[in-house]
């Protein structure tokens, strides 16, 4: 979760610079979300209130903006698709082609494992899927959503950079 949208999100990954897939700079993500049970997770809900956009809705689209850095544009760093009030931990699974599967495994106040499939349109478009199974503070939560991303230029327009968290 804390790289879904994220991942969704989720999210997004190139295990070394040769795979790059993406552009440096803003991107305009529209995701839709199913959760289960069907309340917002409130991290997601604080992401859109920090964007100044209102919180996503179960089964409507959610326009946010992600600042890619030129690390994770050249692949030595997963994408990241949220903020960092997760404790989650991304790994590429596999990057065939335009084809990218991705796994977060969360601990925390988020408990589980999420999958993240990618398909690459050029290098400056991105369309995926995202399915977590697990908890949220202790219960029982299924979030699945769909994505697809354009980048908008090399100016973040104030849209934070994901810097990790240290450990």
């Amino acid at each position: 979760m804390r790289r879904i949208l994220f991942v969704i999100t989720a999210a997004l990954l190139l295990a070394s610079p040769a795979l790059a897939a993406g552009k440096a700079g803003l991107w305009t993500v529209t995701t839709t979300w199913q959760f289960s049970p069907p309340f917002v997770p409130s991290v997601l809900a604080a992401m859109a209130r920090q964007q100044g956009l209102s919180s996503p809705r179960n089964g409507q689209p959610f326009v946010h903006h992600m600042c890619m850095t030129q690390y994770e544009a050249d692949g030595r760093q997963p994408m990241h698709f949220n903020n960092r009030d997760y404790d989650c931990v991304p790994r590429v699974v596999s990057f065939r082609r335009s084809l990218m599967v991705m796994e977060t495994i969360c601990h925390g106040q988020v408990e589980g494992v999420g999958r993240s499939q990618i398909t690459w349109r050029g290098n400056d478009h991105f369309d995926g899927t995202y399915a977590f199974t697990g908890k949220f503070r202790g219960d029982p939560a299924r979030i699945s959503s769909s994505f697809s991303a354009d980048w908008a230029g090399a100016d973040c327009r104030g849209v934070r950079i994901f810097i990790p968290q240290n450990p």
